[in-house]
């Protein structure tokens, strides 16, 4: 296996959607949950600032690839935390429009 491969998984889950993941911050122990969790992605902590990447992550309840039959809870982007969101960092948008690879 290579060096580059060993950096990328950041993460327990490698796939392409949007997850549930679990965090707890190492600088100062917050935990907190997010339906907003991507492969090799972190938020960043409330307190700390810092980047923190998720210890569990798992498919949403009602999660799909058909966007319609999503039956997972919406929230807005203030709800979650955009600006915390290192999918939202990278794409420039919400990452609740990205889905199985493209934007929605």
């Amino acid at each position: 296996m290579s060096s580059s491969a060993n950096i990328s998984r950041k993460t327990p889950y490698q796939g392409p959607d949007r997850v549930f993941g679990k965090f707890k911050c190492p600088k100062c122990k917050q935990r907190w949950q997010s339906g907003h969790s991507w492969a090799n992605k972190g938020q960043k902590c409330k307190k700390c600032k810092i980047e923190v990447y998720p210890y569990e992550q798992k498919p949403l309840v009602g999660q799909s690839n058909d966007s319609d039959s999503d039956t997972s809870p919406k929230r807005t982007e203030a709800s979650w935390g955009r600006r915390r969101c290192g999918k939202c960092r990278r794409l420039g948008y919400p990452c609740g429009q990205f889905q199985c690879g493209r934007r929605i």
